[in-house]
């Protein structure tokens, strides 16, 4: 099923065996990366990351969020890594860093909680206080995608972007969701808010919630980009049958720029106005075209190579080689499988500078579940693989000094040649 990504029956799936995530060689060029298992064993259910102030990799492991050290900077961490918070719930689905505080969505309890570090990265973390939905019973898509910035003209106060989902497969949502927590109003399905977190104070306080984009479905993924620009992925609706092969809809990555951003209400079409999946036709009118309906890749075969159902998503890092550093990953999870039976679970890259995207990793691999969550630092991409509990991280090909001695007389030069290191 194309929404297979959060429920609790996901749960249990985690394996004890690596697997074994490898680049789509020739389209990339494995000795340009460097891939590693980061986490030495799996850690269960493992999700969203974040990069803690000292180097250290928190990831959320069903309702704990996981610190991973990596002190010799090998690409594997030190050790299965150590809880720095625990919820009541069992699975958590979001991890953004707020200013000084880190939020995280929690499916089970359908509630985003705010966070706030301890003295050292190694300390516990603490809720100050959370933002609860109160959805009808049924609701199809009770979760929440988030994102974060800083306010434009306002130091000391962040908005923080939240996904409220579908109430139905393919209709419109007809309840709102009432909030009560530190927000106490209501907002409406299909839908995505922001609201401003001040944090000059002793705690934290929220104020101006705001709808920013309508006629969305699911949003798992969304990311500032650093001129100021929204990216989110939204997912299609379902198609029939009982794993909802094939959808009617495209998925898609949509943009909403800086200058537009909670300035206009953009509607984005769902249920009834997006692009054909395969067909790549207009269906319906008077909606914002997404800024990129994801179709099967061309391989020669009758249906492609298919990636659906888009997670978390992460820009670039800055570092990586050309053709690789000017673009967004995306990593995908249409069907809740390991292995060679699921054909939609790829990472894709998309290059802004090309408007091509390609699948950096391929489906079906062996050992291989839903690499639906991504994090980029300047130096590094991790995904983590919510089925085998695994996290990779993959970097740009370190140098690898060899010492070419040239004598001159007295004089001895000492150069060093530069050879890429395979993963």
């Amino acid at each position: 099923m194309r929404a297979a990504y959060f429920p609790v029956m996901l749960l249990g799936l985690a394996s004890t065996a690596f697997g074994t995530l490898i680049f789509n060689d020739p389209v990339v060029d494995p000795s340009n990366f460097r891939l590693t298992q980061f986490t030495n064993s799996p850690i269960g259910t493992a999700y969203s990351l974040q990069r803690l102030p000292d180097g250290s990799v928190a990831v959320l492991e069903g309702g704990t969020i996981q610190r991973l050290t990596d002190l010799n900077s090998d690409g594997i961490a030190d050790d299965v890594g150590t809880p720095i918070y625990h919820s009541n719930g069992a699975f958590l689905t979001g991890f953004v860093k707020v200013g000084d505080l880190y939020a995280v969505g929690d499916y089970n309890s359908s509630s985003i909680t705010l966070l706030k570090p301890g003295a050292t990265p190694a300390d516990p973390m603490t809720a100050v206080g959370s933002i609860n939905f109160n959805y009808a019973v049924d609701w199809y898509h009770p979760t929440a995608g988030l994102s974060a910035r800083p306010t434009p003209g306002s130091p000391g106060s962040y908005d923080l972007v939240f996904n409220v989902g579908s109430q139905y497969n393919d209709q419109l949502s007809t309840d709102q969701v009432p909030l009560t927590g530190l927000v106490n109003a209501s907002v409406d399905g299909d839908s995505i808010y922001k609201i401003t977190i001040n944090e000059t104070g002793p705690t934290p306080t929220l104020s101006g919630l705001q709808k920013v984009a309508t006629g969305i479905r699911n949003v798992a993924g969304m990311q500032f980009a650093t001129n100021g620009d929204f990216y989110f992925a939204d997912n299609a609706i379902d198609g029939p049958g009982a794993d909802g092969d094939e959808p009617p809809q495209a998925d898609e990555l949509n943009r909403i720029l800086l200058a537009d951003f909670g300035a206009t209400l953009p509607d984005f079409g769902y249920p009834t106005c997006y692009i054909g999946y395969r067909s790549g036709s207009q269906v319906g009118t008077n909606c914002v075209d997404p800024y990129l309906a994801f179709q099967p890749i061309d391989n020669g075969t009758l249906l492609g190579l298919e990636s659906e159902g888009p997670v978390e998503m992460a820009f670039a890092p800055s570092n990586f080689p050309a053709g690789f550093n000017n673009g967004i990953f995306i990593g995908f999870a249409g069907k809740s499988s390991t292995g060679p039976s699921n054909e939609e679970n790829a990472v894709v890259y998309y290059d802004f500078g090309t408007g091509k995207y390609i699948h950096f990793t391929e489906s079906g691999l062996p050992g291989v579940g839903r690499p639906v969550g991504l994090l980029s630092t300047s130096d590094a991409l991790y995904i983590s693989d919510l089925n085998t509990g695994i996290v990779y991280e993959i970097t740009a090909a370190v140098p690898e000094p060899s010492s070419l001695v040239l004598t001159f007389g007295a004089l001895t030069l000492l150069f060093a040649s530069r050879k890429k290191l395979r993963p």
